[in-house]
């Protein structure tokens, strides 16, 4: 019996090392010593195996996420622990994430994986206050920093990377009304 999570972290080897668009059936069972077929078997198409690693890896990340949030369940509290976790974010595995998008995106395709992650971290963009409205703007800024540091490639030194999530995390913050 083949195991799929041993599969998969040899796909996560692959592609941390040669990128997605080097994963194929063929070099996923050369790596870890299995025939095209049975590696085929198992994940019937290049894109059921995108998404595994897509959920796998956003498992991972909800499990950080949910951790940064300690149990509390608001608004604040949602966008302060994507913020944190979006921050501690290592460079090479929002690379590879990033890559395994395009990949899929390459055959017309959006991950719906991906789609149900935002859906969820995005609350439907909802924003009905001031308060909200920060917290959204600080959602998508965080976003964008995401994507600039590692679809750009553009380098951005540790300590401003972590001044840049300080900013985003006090215009997230709820601020006391003052009569």
């Amino acid at each position: 019996m083949i195991d799929r999570d041993r599969l998969l972290d040899v796909a996560e080897k692959c592609v941390g090392e040669n990128g997605a668009i080097s994963l194929t059936f063929g070099s996923l069972a050369a790596a870890a010593g299995l025939s095209k077929g049975t590696v085929q078997t198992i994940f019937v198409t290049r894109d059921n195996l995108l998404e595994a690693l897509l959920t796998r890896w956003m498992d991972r990340e909800k499990v950080r996420f949910e951790d940064e949030k300690a149990g509390v369940d608001t608004a604040e509290a949602h966008v302060l622990a994507h913020l944190k976790t979006t921050e501690q974010e290592d460079v090479e595995i929002g690379r590879t994430v990033l890559t395994m998008l395009a990949a899929i995106a390459e055959n017309g395709r959006t991950s719906h994986v991906m789609k149900d992650w935002y859906q969820d971290r995005l609350r439907d963009l909802e924003a009905d206050t001031p308060d909200a409205r920060r917290q959204r703007i600080a959602y998508l800024a965080a976003e964008g920093a995401f994507l600039v540091r590692n679809v750009i490639g553009l380098k951005i030194e540790k300590d401003r990377w972590e001044e840049i999530f300080r900013d985003l995390r006090d215009l997230a913050r709820s601020w006391p009304v003052i009569d």
